[in-house]
């Protein structure tokens, strides 16, 4: 069968029902059914939906049941549900249940309906229509604030949240065009919904500067009389390699999430803001707020700046940058240990010896010798230490042993295996999300480290302790979020080897959390897509 078998307009639940009942027909052993599912899939692979949905795919002549699905909703969407869909992707670069596409369906719908472009309002705003919004306006000035029923966006909300500035650049200036055109209509540079610090809220320099990385548009709203401490707006900006945004803020006087940006460049390992931050009066004595650090760090104590900044496997120009504006050599993190004991358990002999020469107190014991030798893969010290003090290895804490867990991390394939060697194991959880250290090695897409975990035993299936997701479920948001810092990593593999050695694949595909273009493919091929369904509607949230 080909592409041609499709129906013009074909119906989305009736190829549903086809995947169902080839699931139940080939699980009562119809011949027939069993070969198309052994067409695409090894004989040993359970029949699940995902893959009948995966094989009616392909008989039709698509790569994956996100592409035809995609391309049901092509044929079938009226004009109104294509500039839903349409307006989603332009504000968020994502479409719920189409991950594989991403931003770039915004570009395919508009290619494929130029007439989008003229829908309504928000679908000019986004693209910066500047002569169809003031059109509208002429017609109806009161457009220039009324807020969106479905979302409760005013239309400047929809321009600052637009990525058409990165889609096609060369609608950048419409966007500043169009801002400017309707703050002249009577909307406020400071609008914004929701409540601050709270799920769908949203303010307009917010949304330009730390969402969208627009230096047009937040020059614009700054020039206007925005509030350069807008909540969110200098915070999510530092998390952006393109420091124009963030170097705009700092000079506008956004300071009162100095510590907060502080805490997301270090988590980045991004030396560059850093350096902007400290240059703007950020001091480093202070210790930073945990939340800012990640979800999962939210309990915890504050953490010194430096203490952060080997825990994120900063560089030594990222730490010593820190140590040269007067952030305290000894300030502890959330574990109580010193930065000093880090740098050990961490094998990273190039800080420890950075901190000596800043003065930083050498608190480390014989346990954070003896682990410092063991995430430095140096077997012959660390067994004869172990034969100096044979009940070494049971004075050791459950964070002690953690120091596995971050090995794995690192992909430090040598140090995992003397660990093992030695008696660490392979259950032990470790930091702020609970991960083991499969989870570890998966998210950061350490292959080789992953393979060596499953032959020696490491459990396929076991949850973390924060997001109770399993070690293929942390590969697939790895490879989208681009975790760690391991050379050559490849979540493919990674990937491949959880699923060969028999991972469950239900919920791996994460909402809002979606894999790599490449991941989203390997994960195709097994018949694992994305969730179906869209979340619900909210004030607050962008429009689905």
């Amino acid at each position: 069968m080909t592409i041609q078998a499709l129906p013009d307009r074909p119906d989305l639940d009736q190829l549903r029902r086809q995947a169902k009942e080839l699931r139940d027909a080939a699980r009562r052993g119809d011949p027939a059914a069993i070969a198309r599912f052994r067409r695409y899939f090894q004989p040993e692979l359970p029949v699940t939906l995902a893959r009948a949905q995966l094989a009616l795919a392909r008989d039709l002549g698509f790569p994956s049941w996100p592409k035809l699905k995609a391309e049901v909703d092509r044929r079938t969407m009226d004009r109104t549900e294509r500039a839903r869909a349409f307006l989603y992707a332009s504000v968020t670069g994502d479409v719920p249940g189409d991950h594989t596409v991403g931003a770039h369906r915004a570009v395919e719908l508009l290619r494929d309906d130029p007439g989008l472009a003229g829908h309504d309002l928000r679908t000019a705003a986004v693209l910066g229509e500047v002569d169809r919004v003031r059109a509208a306006l002429a017609a109806d000035p009161g457009v220039a604030i009324r807020p969106d029923s479905a979302s409760g966006w005013p239309p400047l909300l929809f321009v600052c949240n637009s990525r058409w500035h990165r889609l096609d650049p060369a609608r950048a200036d419409g966007l500043v065009a169009t801002a400017e055109l309707l703050i002249e209509a009577g909307a406020s540079p400071g609008a914004a919904v929701g409540q601050e610090a709270l799920s769908g809220y949203c303010s307009a320099l917010y949304a330009a500067a730390g969402l969208a990385n627009n230096p047009g548009l937040a020059r614009l709203l700054l020039d206007r009389g925005a509030d350069p401490d807008t909540p969110s707006a200098l915070y999510h900006t530092a998390f952006h390699p393109d420091h124009e945004c963030l170097a705009l803020l700092l000079r506008r006087g956004a300071s009162a999430e100095g510590h907060d940006a502080l805490a997301a460049a270090i988590s980045v390992r991004d030396t560059g803001a850093v350096r902007l931050l400290l240059d703007a009066g950020v001091d480093p004595r202070v210790p930073l707020p945990p939340q800012a650090l990640g979800e999962s760090y939210a309990p915890e104590p504050p953490t010194g700046p430096v203490y952060a900044a080997i825990e994120f496997d900063g560089s030594p120009e990222l730490v010593e940058l820190l140590l040269q504006r007067g952030a305290a050599p000894d300030a502890p993190g959330q574990t109580g240990w010193s930065p000093r004991q880090l740098a050990a358990r961490r094998g990273r002999r190039d800080v420890a010896a950075l901190l000596d020469r800043w003065g930083a107190r050498d608190d480390s014991t014989d346990v954070d010798r003896f682990l410092a030798a063991c995430t430095s893969a140096d077997g012959d010290r660390a067994r004869a230490m172990l034969a100096a003090e044979p009940g070494l290895l049971d004075r050791l804490t459950e964070a002690d042993r953690g120091v596995l867990v971050d090995a794995a991390a690192a992909g430090a394939t040598e140090a995992v295996a003397l660990m093992h060697d030695l008696g660490f194991p392979l259950e032990v959880h470790s930091g702020p999300d609970g991960a083991t250290a499969l989870h570890a090695a998966a998210g950061v897409g350490a292959a080789a480290v992953v393979q060596l975990l499953l032959d020696r035993g490491a459990d396929l299936e076991a949850p973390d302790t924060t997001w109770h997701a399993t070690p293929l479920c942390w590969a697939t948001v790895g490879s989208g979020l681009g975790l760690g810092r391991v050379p050559g990593s490849d979540w493919v593999t990674t990937v491949e080897t959880l699923i060969a050695a028999g991972a469950a694949t239900e919920n791996v595909w994460v909402e809002g959390k979606p894999p790599s273009a490449e991941v989203a493919a390997a994960l195709g091929s097994h018949g694992i897509g994305p969730p179906d369904d869209p979340p619900a509607d909210s004030a607050g949230r962008p429009p689905t």
